[in-house]
């Protein structure tokens, strides 16, 4: 950033080219489509908080992430998100198998293939 004459740190990233980043809700923004704008509003102020500025300026670096801005963006990164409130989505899975029914044995068909030792 100090490459270029003339221009501040803070020109520097104003100057910076912005990405397009056209998400359906803001939590798309950190890969959490349950977010709304209020959560991520609140994690940004509280990462702002943390930092040591000002947390009324959290709308503001939201609009600028939605907007594309890398600066805005690269800090959304580093937010401390709350835990997600809506189900996983996982397939049901049987623990223990049904005995086949041509076993006469009672013992399972894949135990004929462990040793265990025999």
């Amino acid at each position: 950033m100090g490459e270029r004459p003339g221009l501040s740190a803070d020109d520097a990233i104003t100057a910076l080219p912005r990405t397009t980043v056209s998400p359906s809700t803001p939590g798309m923004l950190v890969g959490r489509p349950d977010l709304g704008s209020k959560a991520m509003v609140e994690a940004i102020a509280e990462r702002l908080r943390f930092e040591g500025r000002n947390p009324e300026h959290a709308p503001g670096v939201l609009k600028a992430a939605l907007d594309g801005r890398r600066v805005a963006v690269a800090f959304m990164r580093r937010l401390v998100l709350p835990a997600p409130r809506v189900p996983l989505t996982m397939p049901i899975q049987a623990i223990l198998r049904e005995a086949p029914a041509n076993d006469v044995q009672g013992s399972s068909s894949w135990l004929r293939f462990v040793s265990f030792g025999r």
